[in-house]
């Protein structure tokens, strides 16, 4: 009897997840390993994030709370976007789930169809091409150069761009590379998408505070207003609040699309742990000395 359908049969499981895996056994064994893995800081959580979630525990804040994310959070969040990165949202615009990773699972759920592509360009995340490949769609490979700092360029999205396309996934600060997209950059690949009216973008910025050299981070959607009605801004509190385990991430992206993600996160986990989402809305809300901490150090 065969239990794996045949669309789980060609999906590998995380290698980031196995590399870690592998390190923590050989920890265990004494053996002085440096896991480069996950992306996941070296530090505790802020002390008042922490303290936000045990108020939260003890005040009985423990049930259920909306598909979307709790209400108190979704407003930070709002904030958030427009205190850092200039954007306007409404709290029904904002969709919270058990990391950003089940963000972006949730949108190609949400959106795909057999066949439908999805351009990655190289060297991406691991995870992408495997959540394309197990919701029905077609990994289409955008081959960047290290000339070029590993960034898409118009030309190769160009290329890349066919009838079938639904997402092109942009990640920046970029997980391996490092790449980061300035205005200009990310202005020229807007011209390309303007041509493209079809094509979804995801902009994975989780990574957003996670930058040296004096460089700036700006958001794909303040860069190109205009395709702010097709764009899903992807982000979460894993990296800049230490808050891997809490799965708190966060995303904002147009009405429909949110309000069908919120569908299949109802379908399947209901929505993120009430206490994690208190302390995500105590990280937003308070003190940011943090990140320029953890940033320094990680320099």
């Amino acid at each position: 009897m065969t239990y794996i359908s045949s669309r789980l049969a060609a999906v590998k499981p995380s290698a980031s997840m196995a590399v870690s895996q592998a390190a923590k056994a050989l920890s265990a064994k004494g053996i002085d390993v440096i896991d480069l893995g996950l992306g996941e800081p070296d530090f505790p959580t802020p002390a008042h994030i922490t303290e936000a979630a045990y108020q939260a525990a003890q005040a009985g804040d423990t049930l259920y709370t909306a598909a979307l994310g709790t209400l108190a959070l979704r407003k930070a969040i709002v904030a958030k976007f427009s205190r850092e990165n200039g954007l306007d949202y409404t709290t029904d615009e904002i969709i919270v789930s058990n990391g950003a990773k089940q963000i972006i699972f949730n949108a190609l759920m949400a959106t795909l169809d057999d066949g439908d592509e999805v351009i990655l360009p190289t060297p991406y995340f691991v995870s992408y091409p495997e959540m394309a490949k197990l919701l029905g769609g077609k990994p289409v490979i955008a081959h960047c150069r290290e000339e070029n700092g590993f960034r898409l360029t118009p030309e190769i999205l160009e290329q890349a761009i066919t009838p079938k396309t639904k997402w092109l996934f942009l990640n920046s600060p970029g997980n391996p590379s490092g790449a980061v997209y300035d205005e200009a950059s990310l202005k020229a690949l807007g011209a390309v998408l303007e041509r493209h009216p079809h094509v979804l973008v995801l902009s994975d910025e989780i990574y957003e505070h996670i930058i040296f050299d004096g460089l700036e981070f700006i958001s794909f959607a303040k860069a190109c207003p205009q395709l702010k009605t097709r764009s899903l801004i992807v982000n979460g509190m894993s990296k800049a609040y230490a808050m891997t385990g809490w799965r708190v991430g966060y995303a904002a992206g147009p009405l429909p699309l949110i309000k069908a993600m919120a569908t299949v996160q109802s379908q399947s986990i209901t929505s993120v742990c009430s206490i994690a989402q208190a302390a995500g809305a105590a990280a937003l809300e308070g003190s940011q000395e943090h990140i320029r901490t953890f940033r320094d150090a990680f320099q």
